[in-house]
């Protein structure tokens, strides 16, 4: 999977809000998604996940936007595998109905 930039499609606005809620500036928010998405690589269940945000002595604040970032990526990925079933799906249809012709 492709590394999703989540913090692109923030607008300015949104991403000036969410500095001044964990009172950092772009380069930190920035190092927070590095931090999620490095998390999201690293874990194969959602309680290692939350295992590791937890280990990674974060404050509160970033450990919830670390974990809200998580669960974008997976429900990402789940998406993409579920989108990549169906086609499969569908093109093993087309074939097995075509042979009948």
């Amino acid at each position: 999977m492709e590394k999703l930039e989540i913090l692109e499609e923030l607008t300015q606005f949104e991403k000036e809000k969410i500095c001044q809620l964990l009172e950092c500036d772009s380069k930190d928010l920035d190092m927070l998604y590095k931090k999620a998405y490095n998390v999201f690589e690293e874990t194969d269940t959602i309680y290692d996940t939350f295992l590791k945000i937890l280990q990674q002595g974060n404050n509160v604040r970033e450990a919830t936007l670390i974990g809200i970032l998580c669960g974008r990526l997976i429900g990402f990925l789940e998406a993409e595998d579920k989108i990549e079933l169906e086609i499969k799906e569908k093109l093993f249809n087309a074939f097995k109905n075509s042979r009948r012709i």
